[in-house]
């Protein structure tokens, strides 16, 4: 059984998380796992187990409420749905709860920022990217009545590991959509040589290799994916890669503001 787990804030963002999962990812033997993470505010001890109970209590609430709504929205879909609240820090529980149910992979939502809220979403989202262990899909506002035509896989240049493949392929077959391979490089990179090594890791879908240019590696990815009907899909790479281009708030701010849905996997 595909198991889909989908972080909620109860929020529409989430909802649009939870449309994508059930229109993009579910087959017949999927199941959603719906799970609320809590915490509770920093501070004195006065209270704090009423607050710990008040909190648990609106958790739940609001995930039976959510449910509800999610099954009102898809009344054509046999759904499997089920949910879990817990407290604590909002990666460490997404993680364990994953790899508890077995999770195939995470779905969030996520919106536009600024300010005081672009940080703090923007700390959720990286800390969970940091420590991830399955694939992720970012899904932005406003997605839901546009469409996928394509796949855009970021690609430096590097070996990829057999076990990125998967992921990939399985969405570029059930919707039959073609593999890009987009090279960004950064004032004087140097072009891709060869790449039959990454093609071949994707047999049985049509991909091709493309470059785009700029100053800095987020300019670069913008106009290599301006205007495109497309997933991106970039790799947690463990060493330098990731480091340069997902530990950096301008990075961040290209995952919060993405007007793309995003695919990333952990290597």
């Amino acid at each position: 059984m595909q198991k889909i787990l989908i972080p909620t804030d109860f929020s529409e963002n989430a909802m649009m998380a939870v449309d994508f999962a059930i229109d993009q990812l579910m087959n017949e033997d999927s199941e959603l796992y719906l799970i609320n993470v809590y915490q509770v505010p920093h501070g004195g001890n006065s209270g704090f187990f009423y607050l710990l109970d008040e909190l648990q209590k609106q958790a739940k609430n609001g995930m039976e409420e959510f449910k509800i709504e999610v099954v009102n929205r898809h009344p054509e879909k046999s759904l499997k749905i089920d949910s879990e609240v817990a407290q604590g820090n909002f990666s460490d529980q997404c993680n364990a709860i994953a790899k508890k149910i077995d999770a195939d992979c995470i779905v969030m939502g996520t919106k536009g920022a600024s300010g005081v809220k672009e940080v703090l979403i923007g700390s959720n989202t990286a800390d969970l990217m940091n420590n991830l262990e399955v694939p992720l899909y970012v899904v932005p506002k406003d997605f839901k009545d546009k469409s996928i035509k394509e796949m855009i896989l970021s690609y430096d240049g590097s070996g990829i590991s057999i076990k990125v493949a998967p992921p990939i392929l399985k969405f570029a077959k059930k919707h039959q959509l073609p593999l890009e391979l987009l090279h960004v490089r950064v004032e004087e990179d140097s072009p891709i040589q060869d790449w039959s090594d990454a093609k071949s890791l994707f047999e049985g879908i049509k991909v091709d290799l493309h470059e785009s240019w700029g100053k800095s590696y987020e300019e670069g990815l913008k106009r290599g994916i301006e205007n495109r009907e497309a997933i991106l899909v970039m790799i947690k790479r463990k060493k330098s890669f990731w480091e340069r281009f997902f530990n950096i708030s301008d990075t961040r701010k290209v995952v919060m503001h993405a007007e793309l849905p995003i695919l990333v996997i952990p290597e």
